[in-house]
């Protein structure tokens, strides 16, 4: 794993507060710890813990550490102790069954989450939504909203119903973050139950 952590690599970042989030750029490696530098201000603590994620060519590296130590937005790290690779694509997905309305030239269109992840997300709809076209919508992640676009890049037809997988535009760093943390404290609550 130790390979992962180059200079330059970028990683995302979350401490037990999530205004922390934010991503991060290795700078600089040793051999017991490796620093990063923020790219959005957060105030780490010395020992507390933080987690980070990043997308390698074995699917999402995931782990947690300790700060070893703060100097203004550059963040020094222990080398974890362990470590997981979570999946192959970018970001995990998640089942989830949530009711949102998506808005779109003024036309409202309700439709059911069928799974989510950072990156998009699929739903189900009465009515077939465009391909490429851009859908307002607002979902609530952690009594948080999160409000961005929908952009269906595939539709099918099923059972009398349209299910459209597409992606986020115009997402926020903080929202992607929580997202993230969000889909992945629920696949540890899934593979618990």
């Amino acid at each position: 794993m130790r390979e992962q952590i180059v200079k330059d690599k970028e990683f995302s970042i979350i401490s037990r507060c999530i205004d922390n989030a934010s991503k991060c750029t290795v700078v600089d490696v040793t051999e017991e710890y490796f620093s990063v530098q923020l790219q959005s201000e957060g105030t780490y603590e010395i020992d507390e813990t933080a987690e980070l994620f990043a997308m390698t060519p074995k699917g999402q590296l995931y782990f947690e550490t300790i700060v070893k130590d703060v100097k203004d937005n550059i963040v020094s790290l222990w080398f974890p102790l362990t470590y997981k690779y979570l999946q192959r694509r970018e970001y995990s997905r998640v089942q989830v069954n949530n009711e949102i309305e998506l808005e779109c030239d003024g036309k409202k269109y309700n439709a059911n989450i069928i799974d989510l992840s950072a990156g998009g997300l699929k739903i189900s709809t009465s009515v077939q939504l465009e391909l490429l076209k851009e859908y307002n919508l607002s979902i609530e992640v952690e009594n948080k909203k999160v409000e961005c676009k929908f952009e269906p890049i595939r539709i099918e037809a099923f059972g009398g119903c349209y299910i459209s997988s597409g992606r986020f535009r115009d997402l926020s760093n903080y929202d992607r973050i929580s997202i993230v943390q969000f889909c992945f404290m629920k696949q540890i609550e899934d593979s618990t139950k």
